[in-house]
């Protein structure tokens, strides 16, 4: 906008000379005839021809390819403007003084461009050339009168031109101040656009975060939304649990395709992660309590962090913070819903879940499957000879020997007190047999510790198994022959394994091909 008001005024300042220069010679054309040949006439000839070869020169330094400055111009004109309409003023100063408006309109100008302090020394300038002019219009030497009117009206030249100074001076303080204010309004609305996309940006995060309590699927979406207030082409963040050195939450978003961040590849002594190729910069956003958030990305980018970016990744971290504790608790309490507490086993609950998931997709697809129910001989007599205390923990390690037999598909239940399922989706009746095999062996060997910690206690299992559909239907005839097969190990000498033998479609409790495993 500047430059174009600029331009404005250099071809206004242009014009007028030009039309300057024509008017003086119409006037020329039309009082010629009066002109007496004389120094009037001269002198008004000189005076014409000086302000309009110097309007020439001008308006040719326009056109050109000069570097047009209005100052520098109206500084080399003056002196050719002042001697122009001194002699002017000197040709016609005895006829009303026409040109006297042309020095006022001199002066205007002069203290429109240039500074109050210059405007006054131009318009001194101009006062001189006014002055002389006069005296040497002056045939003889004027009455006093005429010298102090001459003298008034030169005076005005300065009055005008510091009037004109100091209004001007007044605009452009007042346009500076302007310019100062809309800046700072600029900025000022700058600050709340960006505080706006923050406090938009936040509240998407903070939505995300908390729309579901598996974080790792919302982790890049968090990391997007932030890439919108904070310049981070590519990042990664991670919430790390400083008791168990363990990454609660991890995401990355602009890394080179197939790279992985890990939290383990920083070098605490730099705080340097190196990724593939990239190298980023880490920073610690909060460490609250055993958490602690990370944040990595390009050194550069991290070094041009301000503040306000720095609270928004330190809000962002206090959301996750909140977010990762709410799902670890959900997934205890998920855990503990289905978990027995005493084994680490899944519960009775879970058992019969699983049950009926596993035998709806059994008879979808034809699949068999296998259950085993276990029972620990004589439990009784553990707790009486060691306490409840050892017997507690015989009943917690067998759970963990169990899980070490078997597969990681197959589901290991407390079904209640000492008694325990296996179920085994996928597996037939043999395959069922070697499974439980494999568990009487190994509880058989085992030994639990006693009650002052001494690996004395001997247990062992009998086991019950049926298959579906060799053995039974549905979930409650596959419960009901596991437990029968089971009452028949009991009967029968225990710390063995028995299924039901397949008698014209009914169950008869007998080992599996009429053989049993015993010790």
């Amino acid at each position: 906008m500047t430059e174009k008001r600029l331009g404005i005024d250099n071809a206004t300042y242009v014009i007028a000379r030009i039309g300057g220069a024509v008017t003086l010679f119409a006037v020329y054309v039309v009082l010629g005839a009066s002109f007496e040949e004389g120094p009037a006439r001269t002198l008004y000839l000189i005076g014409a021809l000086v302000w309009i070869l110097t309007t020439v020169v001008i308006a040719a330094l326009r056109l050109t390819s000069f570097e047009w400055d209005l100052r520098r111009v109206l500084q080399g004109a003056l002196l050719f403007d002042a001697i122009s309409l001194g002699l002017l003023a000197a040709a016609l100063g005895g006829s009303e003084d026409p040109f006297y408006a042309w020095f006022v309109l001199e002066a205007v100008l002069y203290s429109a461009v240039f500074r109050q302090a210059r405007a006054w020394m131009y318009s001194a300038v101009l006062l001189v050339a006014y002055v002389i002019g006069h005296l040497l219009g002056f045939a003889t030497v004027p009455e006093p009168a005429v010298l102090v009117f001459v003298m008034g009206k030169s005076l005005g030249l300065i009055a005008v031109g510091w009037a004109v100074g100091w209004l001007m001076e007044e605009q452009v303080e007042v346009q500076t101040e302007l310019m100062e204010h809309g800046e700072e309004v600029a900025g000022l609305n700058m600050q709340l656009a960006r505080s706006i996309a923050e406090l938009r940006a936040m509240a998407e995060i903070t939505e995300l975060i908390h729309s579901t309590l598996d974080l790792d699927t919302v982790g890049p979406l968090v990391l997007e939304t932030l890439q919108k207030v904070i310049d981070v082409p590519a990042a990664c963040i991670f919430v790390i649990d400083k008791v168990k050195a363990q990454t609660l939450f991890s995401a990355s978003k602009g890394l080179e395709s197939g790279s992985q961040a890990r939290y383990g590849d920083i070098d605490h002594e730099t705080g340097d992660l190196s990724v593939g190729e990239e190298h980023f910069a880490c920073l610690e956003l909060l460490d609250h309590n055993q958490m602690l958030v990370v944040f990595c990305a390009e050194a550069q980018q991290i070094d041009a962090l301000d503040n306000e970016d720095r609270m928004v990744l330190q809000t962002v971290a206090s959301e996750l913070v909140v977010a990762v504790e709410n799902s670890r608790l959900y997934k205890l309490t998920r855990r503990l819903a289905i978990t027995d507490e005493l084994t680490d086993l899944y519960n009775y609950r879970y058992l019969q879940q699983r049950l009926d998931d596993e035998v709806g997709r059994a008879k979808r697809y034809g699949k068999q499957l296998s259950l085993l129910m276990l029972d620990v001989d004589d439990f009784k007599v553990v707790n009486d000879t060691h306490g409840h205390l050892a017997g507690d923990a015989v009943l917690a390690e067998l759970g963990t020997v169990m899980k070490s037999v078997v597969r990681e598909v197959d589901v290991v239940a407390r079904y209640g007190g000492e008694e325990f399922s296996v179920m085994l989706p996928e597996t037939d009746a043999s395959g069922a047999f070697i499974v439980a095999e494999k568990i009487r062996e190994a509880v058989s060997i085992h030994r639990f510790p006693d009650e002052d910690g001494d690996r004395r206690v001997h247990v062992t299992v009998s086991i019950g198994l049926a298959n579906m559909p060799v053995h039974a239907e549905d979930k409650e005839s596959l419960l009901r022959a596991a437990d029968d097969a089971l009452y028949q190990a009991k009967n029968t000498g225990k710390d063995r394994v028995r299924a039901p033998r397949v008698n014209l479609g009914t169950l008869d409790s007998t080992s599996t091909d009429g053989e049993e495993a015993g010790s």
